[in-house]
């Protein structure tokens, strides 16, 4: 029997092609994803505004820059967030972590919020609020989540967009509303079926926002 160093290179070569091969696939993966999820995205930007630029931010991200927002937007931007399916022990761990697919929305809008408060899901990927900050009281929220008020906060309209962003997604994971940039921010996961189409995910968070410039 020949000994095992002998098949040392081999298994490195074969290693080397298993690592290079799971490369391509998950980035063609992640492009072909990502690519769905634009073109589901495009019946509900005109909400936010009707010029948008996409640039891909290496293989697991795509930014949509809103360049002429409608009110009450003054800038907004999508982002498409992909799991890392590129890099097999980075995409293993995500996802064990509960990492999935998800978008951020973040808006400026043209007359800034009056209050602040923000609501996490602890199993989201994105983070949670931190009950420490300074000049926030705790809400009850229903699910576990964690939610954060500054005074004068609407906690109706906050959760009535919520719930509606949880209808109409797989989870809403962020909601952060404040009177510094970024005003607005959300956090969610794509819904799973595309018969839910991208205007009922973005119409709660343009109300949303047509409400906090009003107030």
């Amino acid at each position: 029997m020949p000994p095992l160093e002998t098949f040392g290179p081999s298994i490195a070569i074969a290693l080397i092609l298993l690592v290079m091969l799971w490369f391509a696939l998950g980035t063609q993966r992640n492009i072909r994803k990502g690519n769905e999820l634009l073109r589901w995205l495009q019946t509900g930007l005109p909400m936010l505004g009707r010029r948008t630029t996409m640039r891909w931010l290496g293989s697991s991200a795509v930014e949509l820059g809103i360049a002429k927002a409608e009110a009450p937007f003054r800038e907004a931007t999508v982002v498409v967030v992909l799991e890392p399916r590129d890099v097999s022990f980075l995409w293993a761990y995500a996802r064990s972590r509960g990492r999935r697919d998800f978008l951020i929305v973040r808006a400026n809008l043209r007359r800034a919020p009056r209050f602040s408060m923000d609501v996490g899901d602890p199993r989201g990927w994105t983070g949670r609020p931190d009950p420490a900050e300074e000049g926030v009281g705790t809400v009850d929220w229903p699910a576990g989540c964690i939610a954060l008020a500054g005074p004068g906060a609407d906690v109706a309209v906050i959760r009535s967009t919520w719930d509606r962003l949880g209808k109409a997604s797989e989870g809403v994971w962020r909601l952060t509303v404040q009177p510094v940039v970024p005003h607005l921010e959300v956090h969610l996961r794509p819904p799973a079926s595309e018969r839910v189409a991208s205007d009922q995910v973005l119409g709660p968070i343009r109300d949303l926002a047509a409400t906090l410039a009003r107030d």
